[in-house]
């Protein structure tokens, strides 16, 4: 939204329950380069919407993301809570995030969600785990809601809009060259790209300091693993597990 649309953002913690939550977000937000609505713990979560709302539209800004707290286990007046902040908030977008990794708990709490609230979308994190597919087909048969978007690792880089023809050929092994080509222009300096296109080619001038460049660009990406994911047959060598 920011950067392809030039949004003005505004991100905000109403997760009151899990330690650290709001701190979290606070620095998940500085690390997109969009602003952050201060919360506590002590606030209640609907109060923590109204002021975040109010602040939103008196400094105009075009998006709110309100983000409440993640439940594993279906809980009633956890449930009714999050029932009472949709009615006051009233968002465009109801986004159910669920961990590809969970297995049935996953459904089962779609399932509950789905029934509680009248949900827009998916958004499935963890994908580059070996749960693959499995998760997205069973959580858009019991919601029968689109899935929007898709998380590969950690990073805010690893957010993917989906697209079921593509995920479909990463699953065959057959790889993804349209999503990369795309993750590539959102993430490398095309002019530095360029330049160091003409020193290879040159066969010159190529020093360590240029070696440095694409092993920062590359872990911009997502890191090697990433990127081998997304090659045709690629997926079939085996990469090791590094740091990033």
């Amino acid at each position: 939204l920011k950067e392809r649309q030039k949004k003005k953002v505004l991100t905000v913690s109403c997760d009151v329950y899990r330690p650290a939550a709001i701190e979290q977000l606070k620095a998940v937000s500085a690390q997109a380069g969009i602003d952050f609505f201060p919360s506590t713990g002590e606030q209640k979560p609907a109060d923590i919407a109204a002021a975040a709302l109010d602040y939103a539209k008196r400094h105009y800004y075009d998006v709110i993301f309100v983000d409440t707290a993640g439940r594993l286990a279906i809980d009633e007046a956890m449930m009714a809570e999050i029932q009472a902040l949709h009615a006051a908030v009233k968002p465009v977008e109801t986004l159910f995030v669920v961990d590809a990794m969970q297995g049935q708990d996953a459904i089962n709490v779609a399932k509950a969600f789905n029934e509680a609230l009248p949900l827009t979308g998916v958004v499935l994190t963890k994908l580059d785990g070996d749960a693959r597919g499995g998760a997205a087909l069973s959580v858009r048969h019991i919601t029968g809601k689109p899935l929007k978007f898709i998380g590969v690792g950690e990073k805010p880089t690893g957010l993917e809009a989906f697209h079921p023809e593509r995920m479909a050929q990463r699953i065959l092994g057959m790889g993804d060259v349209l999503s990369l080509i795309e993750q590539a222009q959102g993430s490398v300096d095309m002019a530095e790209a360029r330049k160091l296109a003409d020193k290879v080619k040159k066969g010159k001038d190529f020093d360590l300091e240029d070696f440095k460049s694409q092993i920062q660009q590359m872990r911009k990406m997502g890191g090697l693993s990433a990127l081998m994911d997304k090659l045709p047959r690629a997926g079939q060598l085996a990469v090791p597990a590094g740091p990033d």
